[in-house]
Order: C-alpha cells, then structure tokens, then sequence
C-alpha cells in the first residue's frame, strides 16, 4: 500500500490535482496523499535502515537551512508555507521512495509512473500545436503574445514543470531510466517499452526548444554509450549528435550560447551579489525573484543565493553521495576497498550484544541492509562461488561458528532476522543486472545536473526521486557485496565544504571569462 500511494502521490504531483482529481483539488488532495504514503510506510521503516543513510541528514540539513532563511527575512508568517507546501513536500518522496522501492519491479513501476505523465503532457502540447490551440496550458508562448506570428510555442508540463526547461529536464533524466525495460534478446518487448517512450520523450524534448536540456541530452548519450563503444567514440558521436540538433532547428532558432537567453548572465551577477550580501543564510528560500525580474538559470546561484553557503553545503552533501553511490554500484568487478566504519549507522551501537560486545563479523550478519553483502558478501569465498548469492545453508554455517554457548549468551542471535533478510536479497536481480540498472541511474542524475546548470530547481522533487532510486539500487549492490560501504561521515562533509566553494568559484570564473571576453 505504502508503494502505491507513493506512486499516486507522484502522478498527482506532476500532473496537478486538478488534471487528476477535479474538485477533490481543492481539498489539497495531494497533501492528504502525501501523509496517507508516510502513514502507510511505517512499517518498512525499520528495514529501510534510513538513519544509516547520509542523504537521510542532509535532507533534514536543508530542512533547516530553509527554515533559517526565513527567519532572517524578518517575516516569521512566511515559514510555514516555505516548509508545509515548498520544501517538505518535495523532500518527503525521498523517504518514500528509499522505503518502498526495494526491487527492481519496483523501480521499473516508479520509471513508467514518471512516463506517463510525461507521455501525456506530451501529448496534449503536441494537440495542442496541431490544432493551433496557442491558448493551452501546456504551451507557452515566447517572443509576443499567442496567436501571433512569428511566436515560438514551446512545450511545458503542469504543476511544478510548467516551464520548458524544466519539463526537457524531468524528461532527459528519464530517458536512461526507460532502459530498465530492456531485456536482451526480447526484440518486441524492446520496442514497445524501450524504443518507442524514448523516441516519446526526444519528440517530447524538441517540442519544449529547451538548450539546456539539448546539451544534457549529448551528456546522457555520452556517458550512456561509454563504456559500450569507448570514450573517444562516445564523444564524436556526442558532437555528431549536437550537429543534428541544430541542423533541425531543436533550439527554436535561438542561439546556444552561455550568454544567449533571458539575461542569464545578468542573473548569475545578481545572484552572486545576493551571496556577498547574505552569505551564510540567503535572503530567503524562493525568494531570488523578489530581486531580479528572471530567475537566475543555475541551480548552484540560487540554492546559495536563497540558503546561503550552509544551505549549499546540505544540498551538495545530499548530491555528492548520491551520485557516489550510483558510481560504485555500477563497477561490479572492481575489487573492493575494506569496509569503513559507517558513522551513520546506529545498528552497530543498538544492535544484539554478547559479552557487553559483538564482533564485526557478527555484527554484520545481524544487519539486513548490508549483511549479507558485506558480511558474507566479497570476503567469503562461498559467496564469490555462488556467483554473487547468499545461500541458507552459509548463513547456518556462519552463525554456527560464531555462536558461543546459550549460557555465554545475553542474548540469542535473531536467525529469522537473517532468514528473512535472505528472503529479500533473493529478491533482487544478478550482480551485472544491478550494476547496469545503477548505471542507468548514474546517466540518469549527470543528465539531470547539466541541465540543472542551466535552470533553477534546486528543490525539486525529481531530485529527491532519483536519490531515493539510487539509494534502492545501491541497497541491492550492498546487499549482493558488489558495492563499497558508505562513506564516513567526516569525508562527507570535507567533500561537501569543498565542492560547495569549488561551485561557486567556477560560477564567478565564468562570469569574469564571458566580462573579460565581452560575452
């Protein structure tokens, strides 16, 4: 049920509650889903094993980010809806999705969810342009008012993608994730739930004019075909593939150029001014437009711009492991580094004891998530010879050898822990199935971030769903013992504080190389 609800949640979402509910959209039907998915997600929360995740902290990190933010506006009657309809709705179907989503029909579920209202939205725009109806709301009109000549009609969705570039961008990230479809040798299958939503989706793209989500396009065909054909092939089939979309006109006419659009790099000077003006908590969350009449195209410009650096600093620290973990699930056959001590996780401090103590070994077999993984996972040679599974019969071994005498004993070793968590893994796809879904995923948050370059939805929730993805994918990896453990704790935050200034600086270097150049 828990599953469900998320899944409606999400189609609700995107496609508005009033496409989806009519009048029932004005009892904030949405929110009512929302918490009904939360409600009916408790009891896998335990298994979820959420506090030993770091994106877990940061999410909370962000939360009070926000929350500072409009505090130091002055206006204390803003927080309320900043948090309540801006930021933990979208935030929230992270917990859902890592909870819910624990195999790969599930992931698959989740995929043709996020098609559908894309394939629809899709649809009705492109209706809309062949019956010349210039006044839906799945068009908007640029460069003068609809119904005059001369007029680019670009494609957008509804609710919080009814802008083009964020539509191409929801769009482009899905793209890998249709791939989860694919299964070798199946012709039929591969055309009807691979082929023809892509080609739905490119169709869907070029309808929006979208640049930034034509030059994410080339980076997922880049990193998508890489390993397969080579870099240096990958990147003149990238440049092949740039050419084509200009021959056909994707970018509406528009130039592409970091400086062509909407006074961008205006923006991006704004936008940095905000920060040495409110460097610590922004001037607000949602609050960039009160100071410039656009937005200012850079995820990275106005999470700092509205958060401030401590606000960058959990958004980076939720992004950085996400895509770490998408990258290490997706190398199978890459010798593991020895396990790290996880100071996330609580089971090592909460978990069964013996003798005032446990073993690590021990420990790791009492640990569903990662057991099985990093406990019987790449040390054992009996779980390399059954090609990566687990079996009972190891399990039994296992505990029997490290089973001391009952009397010895505070507390027994929980064995149906094990045998259900064994029951799960066996649930979950082959090793190389894994990593190439976590590929997938991989492609899937690069072509999300480039083109968040160029856009402003740093709170999105398409971001906090493909976490969530990843975080399913890389339970799967742990639980198979092809991934390595979580980072530390300290490393996250070094790697965070670091690319948190790195971003900033590489904003203001290229203001200063398009000033110098006179962009």
């Amino acid at each position: 049920m828990g599953l469900f609800l998320t899944l409606l949640y999400i189609l609700t979402a995107y496609l508005g509650p009033s496409t989806l509910w009519g009048p029932l959209a004005e009892f904030r039907i949405e929110l009512i889903l929302a918490v009904l998915a939360l409600i009916a997600s408790l009891p896998a929360l335990g298994r979820s094993k959420l506090f030993s995740i770091p994106q877990s902290y940061a999410l909370l990190g962000m939360g009070v980010a926000v929350l500072c933010s409009q505090v130091m506006t002055g206006w204390l009657g803003s927080i309320v809806p900043a948090m309540m309809l801006g930021f933990i709705p979208n935030a929230c179907t992270f917990y859902l999705v890592t909870v819910n989503c624990r195999k790969k029909s599930h992931l698959q579920m989740l995929a043709f969810i996020m098609f559908l209202f894309c394939g629809y939205s899709i649809f009705k725009g492109w209706y809309a342009l062949h019956t010349s109806d210039y006044l839906s709301p799945y068009l908007m009109a640029q460069g003068g008012e609809a119904g005059e000549n001369g007029v680019l009609y670009r494609l957008r969705g509804l609710a919080f993608i009814n802008d083009p570039n964020d539509f191409s961008q929801v769009m482009v990230s899905l793209i890998p994730c249709m791939f989860f479809f694919w299964k070798k040798g199946s012709l039929p299958r591969n055309f009807l739930l691979v082929i023809l939503p892509v080609s739905w989706l490119v169709f869907g793209m070029f309808l929006t004019h979208s640049r930034g989500g034509m030059l994410a396009l080339l980076a997922v065909v880049l990193f998508g075909v890489r390993r397969k054909i080579g870099t240096v092939p990958s990147v003149i089939l990238a440049g092949c593939l740039f050419a084509v979309t200009v021959a056909i006109g994707w970018s509406g006419g528009r130039d592409v150029s970091l400086e062509a659009g909407a006074d961008r790099l205006e923006a991006w000077s704004v936008g940095l001014e905000l920060i040495k003006s409110h460097p610590l908590f922004g001037v607000g969350f949602a609050r960039f437009s009160d100071f410039y009449t656009i937005t200012a195209h850079n995820t990275i410009v106005v999470c700092t711009a509205e958060l401030g650096v401590f606000g960058l600093f959990w958004w980076v620290a939720f992004v950085l492991p996400t895509i770490r973990d998408a990258l290490v699930s997706s190398q199978p056959n890459r010798p593991l580094a020895p396990e790290e001590d996880d100071s996330f996780s609580f089971d090592r401090a909460m978990g069964p004891r013996r003798n005032g103590g446990q073993s690590s070994q021990a420990a790791s077999l009492t640990r569903p998530g990662a057991g099985l993984g990093s406990g019987l996972g790449w040390r054992d040679p009996r779980y390399a010879a059954t090609g990566g599974m687990a079996s009972s019969v190891m399990v039994a071994e296992e505990l029997q050898e490290l089973q001391p005498p009952q009397d010895a004993l505070e507390k027994p070793v929980a064995l149906p822990m094990h045998l259900a968590a064994l029951e799960e893994v066996e649930q979950f796809p082959e090793p190389e199935e894994i990593a190439r879904i976590a590929m997938l995923m991989f492609t899937c948050v690069v072509g999300y971030f480039v083109a968040g370059w160029f856009l402003s939805r740093a709170y999105i929730m398409t971001l906090f769903i493909y976490g969530g993805m990843v975080q399913s994918v890389y339970r799967m990896a742990l639980a198979r013992g092809i991934a390595a453990p979580r980072l530390k704790t300290v490393k996250i935050a070094q790697y965070s504080a670091i690319t948190s200034i790195a971003l900033i600086i590489l904003v203001y270097v290229m203001l200063r190389i398009q000033h110098l150049t006179g962009g």
